[in-house]
């Protein structure tokens, strides 16, 4: 049996404002085609299909669009849902789709009422345990679905998600190809040192997954939430985060991004290798002084840059600059040594129209116009007001 691994769409994605839906376009029609020419089975979409949970129809057009030419292809599709996507949303497309051949799992399900699926490929038959995201307040409600015993009250987080990713796989079959498909963050992993790629909220040690707590009965654990793709060593079972489509914030340039292909026989070993993806704009970073950004212009052509220009003080006007001779700067940042060496203690004992003010003069290079500063005061003023 023949699976491609993808995860964290995240379709709907913008950058810093701008569009991204031809760069979507043109990556998953590039997914497509891989599946159609490697003669896929099985296309696993490991959570975060939508950037957000109430996607506009451009999204959702992107997602439909691609599910007609896999089924076109007679290639099935697993949707999970992952922490940025809506479930009712993912249940609805559901009602619908599976009659097609594309299978959603918005929700964690015991193993008998549809948390397993179990499909067919040729003469093989494929069982894939599903665990979307788990919010750490519904974590208790997933223990209590599965029927483990309450007395973990003292357990974490990451023991409980451990008992239920293990209990999803505890019927898997040498006869069968068992796969494990799920949302998550394992301890360990490498994550974006900036933010913006994940959410940050989702990726913390409360988050964290030990790798020996995931199952070690399956041939392979697909998991997505993580955006770098990456080979996890230390689990018993293979395991390996897709990463996403597309390099979505500067945290992840430098990144090459691929989908997996995974090729799995009843009782071998998996063989798997990444198949790297060529659509989308490259990110970069550009920083130095003024003329030695200007004169790295070339470099940013066809890609999104982020541009920080060290300066000794703030200077009116140079961002727009930098945008006027850079076109595709997204991100433009003013860094001078004042503002470098200023302690953080200090910044907590400011006031928030100084903390509004340094930080626009570090955006824009310039003083906010008093206008401005006096619509941020009433803002400021309506929102302590606010009971």
């Amino acid at each position: 049996m023949r699976v491609l691994h993808t995860a964290d769409w995240h379709l709907g994605r913008t950058i810093r404002g701008r569009s991204r839906a031809h760069e979507f376009e043109a990556v998953l029609a590039e997914l497509a085609a891989i599946a159609t020419a490697e003669r896929v089975d099985l296309v696993l979409v490991c959570g975060d299909i939508w950037d957000a949970a109430s996607p506009a129809p451009e999204s959702d057009r992107l997602l439909f669009e691609t599910l007609r030419r896999l089924i076109e292809a007679r290639v099935q599709v697993v949707l999970l849902a992952g922490n940025h996507d809506s479930s009712r949303k993912l249940e609805a497309v559901g009602r619908l789709s599976d009659l097609l051949g594309v299978y959603t799992q918005h929700r964690l399900r015991r193993p008998d009422e549809g948390g397993v699926l179990t499909l067919r490929a040729g003469s093989e038959i494929a069982r894939i345990a599903c665990a979307p995201w788990i919010p750490e307040g519904r974590v208790v409600d997933a223990v209590e679905l599965f029927g483990l015993s309450p007395e973990e009250s003292f357990q974490s987080y990451a023991q409980r998600c451990g008992d239920i990713y293990r209990a999803l796989c505890s019927d898997f079959s040498s006869e069968t190809v068992n796969l494990f498909a799920g949302h998550l963050f394992v301890d360990g992993s490498r994550v974006a040192l900036v933010d913006g790629s994940e959410r940050r909220l989702h990726i913390g040690q409360g988050y964290g997954i030990p790798p020996q707590m995931l199952p070690a009965t399956a041939q392979y654990l697909a998991l997505g939430h993580i955006h770098e793709p990456q080979e996890l060593t230390s689990t018993a079972a293979p395991a390996a985060y897709a990463g996403s489509l597309l390099q979505l914030d500067f945290g992840e340039r430098g990144q090459q991004k691929v989908v997996r292909l995974i090729e799995l026989s009843p009782g071998a070993p998996a063989r798997q290798h990444p198949i790297p993806l060529r659509s989308g704009r490259e990110l970069i970073e550009l920083r130095g002084p003024l003329a030695a950004v200007l004169a790295r212009a070339p470099e940013a052509a066809g890609s999104y840059a982020r541009v920080i220009v060290e300066v000794e003080r703030p200077e009116p006007g140079l961002a727009a600059r930098v945008r006027e001779a850079i076109p595709t700067a997204v991100d433009v940042r003013l860094e001078y040594e004042h503002e470098r060496a200023l302690p953080e203690p200090e910044l907590a004992r400011l006031a928030p129209r100084e903390l509004f003010v340094r930080y626009y003069r570090a955006q824009h290079g310039a003083e906010p116009a008093e206008e401005l500063a006096a619509l941020f005061d009433e803002l400021l003023d309506q929102v302590a007001g606010t009971p």
